[in-house]
């Protein structure tokens, strides 16, 4: 952690994790059992050894009835709405959002530190790690849950922090 730098936002996802394993009353094999997949997966995430994918993480979240932008981003609030997020439709919105901020598949697999080639593959509808996601998101100014899972606003919204803000008596009455 570099001094007055943000954490990413995907760092407490090991944290986030544990958090809804344990609200569900449930091991972490028993979390695989429900969204299928490696016996070690949720224990190498919960020890931050493992950063999953945008698809595994949809499996998570829905496995534990949590919203995967959440899970994976600590935005919005926890609890499922009425339908499970996926990340269909990924490769969509990241190719619309970059043809609207005017940059080039190469400019913006660049400016994240991927190859280009790696680049197109998730525009093409490719996986990609939530670490990922978050650069390409914050590259090009939208909400890592929006571009991952399509759900939320577009743009992210930082929650404020410290003291709301003061109010006018005008503002009062």
């Amino acid at each position: 952690m570099v001094r007055g730098h943000k954490n990413p936002l995907h760092h407490g996802l090991p944290a986030r994790l544990r958090k809804a394993r344990r609200t569900a009353k449930l091991t972490p094999k028993a979390v695989v059992l429900r969204m299928g997949g490696d016996q070690a997966l949720v224990r190498e995430i919960e020890d931050g050894k493992r950063l999953p994918t945008v698809g595994t993480l949809a499996r998570l979240a829905a496995a534990l009835a949590v919203t995967p932008a959440w899970l994976a981003y600590g935005i919005g609030e926890p609890a499922m709405g009425h339908r499970a997020a996926t990340c269909d439709g990924m490769g969509a919105r990241l190719q619309g959002t970059r043809l609207q901020a005017g940059y080039s598949k190469a400019a913006v697999a660049r400016l994240v530190g991927l190859s280009p080639s790696a680049y197109a593959k998730i525009e093409n509808g490719g996986q990609s790690g939530v670490d990922v996601i978050e650069s390409l998101a914050k590259t090009l100014g939208v909400s890592p849950g929006w571009l991952a899972f399509g759900v939320g606003p577009q743009q992210y919204v930082a929650p404020r922090r410290g003291r709301p803000p003061a109010q006018s008596p005008a503002d009062a009455r």
